[in-house]
C-alpha cells in the first residue's frame, strides 16, 4: 500500500517524465524535466495565442502542400539525452528550452523526419517538418 507522499511521488514522476504515451492536451503548456511544451495550432485562436510568442522553438508539421497535420509522435534530444518523447494532435509543437543544438525526430503514418534546431538566447525558432502525402 502506498501512504500519501508515496503516492504524491508517483504523481509528481508521472508529469516530470520526459516520455509520454498519451498526446498532451491541446494549449496546455506541461513541464517535462527542465523545460516547457505546449501542442497547439489547431484553430486560427490557438495560433495567434500571444503566448507563444515566448517559446524558444516551434515545430510545424506539414504535409508536402503545405497544410498543416496532426497526430504526430516527436522526440526531442539535446546530445544524447532525450529531453521529451510523445505526440501531437495538433500542427504546432513549442518547447521552451535554452540555448543550444537540438535533434527532432517526428513519426506520422509510418513516415520518419528527422531535423536539428538551433535555439539561440533571444527570439524563436522555427523548424517546419515536412511529411510526404499519404498513399
Amino acid at each position: 500500500m502506498l501512504s500519501r507522499s508515496a503516492g504524491g511521488l508517483a504523481l509528481f514522476l508521472l508529469i516530470q517524465s520526459p516520455l509520454s504515451a498519451e498526446p498532451l492536451v491541446p494549449d496546455t503548456p506541461i513541464g517535462v524535466s527542465d523545460i516547457e511544451v505546449v501542442c497547439t495550432g489547431t484553430s486560427l485562436d490557438a495560433r495567434e495565442d500571444p503566448r507563444w510568442n515566448a517559446y524558444s522553438l516551434k515545430i510545424e508539421f506539414a504535409g508536402s502542400g503545405g497544410h498543416y497535420l496532426g497526430g504526430e509522435s516527436v522526440t526531442l534530444r539535446r546530445g544524447d539525452a532525450v529531453l521529451f518523447s510523445g505526440s501531437c494532435n495538433g500542427p504546432w509543437l513549442l518547447f521552451r528550452l535554452p540555448p543550444g543544438r537540438y535533434a527532432v525526430e517526428a513519426n506520422l503514418d509510418g513516415q520518419t523526419v528527422n531535423s536539428r534546431a538551433i535555439v539561440s538566447a533571444a527570439g524563436q525558432a522555427r523548424l517546419v517538418l515536412r511529411f510526404a502525402e499519404a498513399v
